[in-house]
Order: structure tokens, then sequence, then C-alpha cells
């Protein structure tokens, strides 16, 4: 009905009172409509996989809701038979869970909109989703592994993932040779086996650490301390799937023989002379031998490799050259001391005994080893000190006999001593041009119960054998001697 006014020409008052009330009832607007029910769509209909070709477990899914007479607020979803849980994503990864055992399981999937009056859509959005479970894989950093042989230390990283999302890992497994497996914490990702008894050879235990700790995790059987050794790993995840096995290659651990480990950071040559001198003064010592073959025995991990190999030892005997190394593993450049120093300092705080020949380069920097090794300085003086091959280095304790050089040292590395320090050679040094500074080239530290459990020399004790029976009765007498408490 259109309305529009009424004319009159002539009209009784009543009536037109009548009129006015019929046309203004006729005229009034349309009655409100009852709100609509939004409607939800997902951004797939269906998914038509079998077989292999099915779903991982993680899917991700988006939906959408529409609202002719209104907006929408958010959104409710439901997998199979369970709650309806609210979200106001339209998108969302879901991680599904497949039961233990199953290779492959279907999901039902259902969202519903909700529009700004709360009315909810009564026909859900629904997808089927196909699921297979795929195994766990889990991998030898081969990076990390020690070369063919090491010293009853086997340290290694591994990684572990699912397909299916990380979170679906249950647990990984360790083996040594054809031992049993035992299960190793997930979040564990470096791993080092030690033989229980380290002196021990043939098929026993090895304890497991994790990481940087020096308490033992646990044990397994079936490491062979004194011969090859194959560690196996493995995966499960949550639906029961076991992962393929990684093998590492056959690696010899060398058990322990002896309570002197003496590690070698010098040439073949060098290295020799120090073994037979050890030899000869101390009957016999496990030796590592550092840059042989390039480098290829350099531990890729000081910590905990070394920490834990040097911890089985009562005394440590480091001697090493000038130069830098490289580490394997990082790449890094550094001295072998540098390298060495959180062990050396932790190996003191244990109560062991270390014995360091070394040298050190003009400038050398002892931001890393100086304090730990009781150096205050060098001397800043320009020109150097010789050491010629006719002087003598004199102790401060008669006990031990002067040293001398064979062969003209050019660049000796006197030192002043730290405070807790005591002076145990001075050299009698030839300065070249300006020079002057110390004449400390050895000390020696005691701890709290005044027993010597640090000794150093500056300049290396191999060189130091013009008088041989001297460098023999000084090497006696500092590992017999000094060092037996």
């Amino acid at each position: 009905m259109s309305c529009r006014p009424l004319t009159y020409s002539k009209i009784g008052l009543s009536t037109l009172v009548l009129s006015l009330f019929v046309l203004v009832s006729s005229c009034k607007k349309g009655e409100q409509l009852p709100n609509m029910a939004p409607n939800t769509q997902l951004s797939i209909e269906k998914i038509n996989l079998t077989g292999e070709n099915r779903l991982n477990s993680t899917v991700n899914l988006s939906w959408f809701g529409t609202d002719v007479d209104g907006y929408i607020v958010g959104y409710e979803f439901k997998i199979n038979e369970g709650e309806w849980l609210p979200t106001n994503l339209q998108d969302s990864t879901f991680l599904f869970n497949i039961d233990p055992d199953l290779d492959s399981t279907d999901i039902d999937f259902y969202v519903r909109a909700i529009d700004n009056e709360g009315v909810v859509d009564a026909t859900p959005a629904y997808l089927r989703v196909p699921l297979k479970n795929s195994p766990p894989i889990v991998t030898f950093d081969e990076a990390s592994l020690p070369a063919d042989t090491t010293n009853l230390v086997f340290t290694f990283r591994y990684n572990a993932s699912d397909p299916d999302g990380n979170s679906t890992l249950k647990e990984i497994f360790l083996k040594a040779n054809t031992g049993d497996w035992k299960a190793i914490d997930l979040n564990q990702k470096l791993i080092s086996l030690v033989p229980t008894d380290p002196k021990s050879t043939g098929a026993g235990t090895a304890n497991v650490y994790y990481g940087l700790e020096t308490t033992p995790a646990f044990t397994i059987d079936g490491y062979n301390n004194g011969g090859g050794n194959i560690i196996q790993l493995k995966a499960l995840d949550i639906a029961n799937s076991e992962s393929a096995i990684d093998s590492t290659p056959s690696t010899y651990v060398k058990p322990q023989t002896s309570d002197l480990l003496v590690v070698s950071g010098h040439n073949q040559t060098a290295s020799d002379e120090y073994t037979a001198l050890v030899t000869a003064n101390y009957g016999g010592a496990d030796v590592v031998e550092y840059l042989k073959d390039g480098g290829k025995y350099h531990p890729k991990f000081w910590d905990p490799t070394f920490k834990l190999l040097a911890s089985e030892y009562d005394k440590i005997f480091i001697h090493t050259e000038e130069g830098t190394t490289s580490n394997p593993l990082t790449g890094l450049d550094a001295k072998l001391l540098d390298f060495a120093a959180p062990i050396i300092q932790y190996l003191i705080d244990s109560d062991k005994k270390i014995l360091i020949s070394t040298a050190f380069s003009n400038n050398a920097d002892l931001s890393i080893i100086g304090g730990i090794l009781s150096i205050d300085s060098f001397s800043t003086s320009r020109g150097q000190a010789f050491f010629t091959n006719d002087s003598l280095a004199v102790s401060a304790d008669v006990d031990y006999a002067n040293l001398q050089p064979t062969n003209f040292l050019l660049a000796a590395d006197p030192f002043y001593p730290a405070l807790e320090a005591e002076v145990l050679y001075q050299a009698r040094l030839t300065p070249s041009g300006v020079w002057q500074g110390p004449r400390t080239i050895a000390i020696r530290r005691r701890n709290s119960a005044s027993n010597v459990n640090l000794v150093l020399f500056t300049v290396e004790l191999h060189k130091l054998n013009k008088i041989k029976a001297n460098q023999n009765a000084v090497i006696s007498k500092i590992l017999n001697e000094a060092f037996n408490w």
C-alpha cells in the first residue's frame, strides 16, 4: 500500500479523525525478522587420499563463516566425539593423535561459527582427515664422532625428529655393540660413554653422561674397553613406530693403563722425546697426541671429552709448543692450553696434580690461561732475553737439579709469577738490546693442604736436556715425589 496524503472538500470532524487514525495505522513499518544463523565452511571439502598418500598427523586446516544479518564473533571446533572447543582463529595446525600400534586412522573434524547474537551454526562444516603415522628419524651427528681411536671416552651428538611433529617423539634408545637397548633423555643431545672400570679390558659396562655433567646418568652393558665399539641409536614415537637404527663406525677405545696421563701438543719428534723421558723416569703413562696426523685426534669436545678422560687420572702432564691448533669440529684456532684452560682449573680444584711444559710467543695473550697457571705478566720491555747453552736454570729448592739447554734459545719466556706461586726455577738470561724483566721460568703451587698440585715450566722441558741426568732427575722428582700425595 502506498502512503500518500488524502484531500476532502467537506467532512465532519469525527469522520476526519477516524480517517486519520486508519491512515496512520495502515502506513507503519513491517515487523523485524528473526536472527538468521551463521554459516560455516572449510577451505577444502574433501581429502581424497588413501594408502601411503595419507597425510602425516600434523595437518593445517582453515575455515570461515558468514552471517547475512550480523557478523561472526568466533568459532568452535570438535575432533571426533570430543568436546566443542572455542577459538577466535580461522586456521590452525593440528597434531592429531594416532592410537598406539596403528599405522593409519581417519579423523572427523567439525567446525561451527558463532554470530554476534550468540547463535551457533546448527550444521557445522565437516571434514574427514585420512592420516598415516610416519616413523621417527634419529641420526648421529657424524662430524661429532671421535676418530677411529679414542682414549676411554666416546662422545657424540645426535639428531632426532619426526615427520608428524617432534612432539610425537616418545623415546630414544642407545646401545653399545651387542648390549641391551637403554632409553636416554630426549632433551639430552650430547652423550659421553666411559667404561665403568677404565682399566679392565673386554666387554663390560659403561657410564653414560649427559652434556657437561660429571655424574653419570646410568650405565649400559656391551661396551668394549680395549676393543672396537659400534654405538647404535633408535627412536620410538607415540604410536610405537620405530625409526631405522643408526650406527657409528667401529671405534677402538684405549683402556687406562697408568695413573699418569701425558697430553702432547708437539710434533711427533718432540712428542716421542717426552714419552721416552716419562717412560724412563716414571715407568709408563697413557699418551694422547693431539697434533698427530694433522690434528686428527684433537678433542672435538674439550668439555666433556677431555674432562672425563683426565678425571680418571691422578696426574696429568701437558707439554705443548707456542703455536695454535684447530678444533676439528668448530674450526676454531687457539693455543692448546687455551682450549684446555677450564679443564685444567677443574682438575686443580679436584685435587689432581698438573705438570705443564710450554712456551709463549711474544706479547702472548694471557687472558684465558694466565690466572689459572699463576702467571701475572711478562716483561713489557723492548728486546728479548736469550738463554744461552752455557748458562743454567737454578732452582730455589736445593732438591731440584740445575737445568741447561743444549741449544742456544733465542727467546726465553720468563714471567712475573702471581702471589700464590712459589718460584721453582730462575734462568741466568742474557738480555738483548734494552730488555729488562723477570728471570722466573718455572713455578709450583700448593693446595690448601700444602701439597704441590701445579708445576709450570715456560721454557720447554725437552729443550733443557744438556745435562741429561739432571733433566731425568727433575722429571722424576716432580712425578714421583712432589706429586706423591
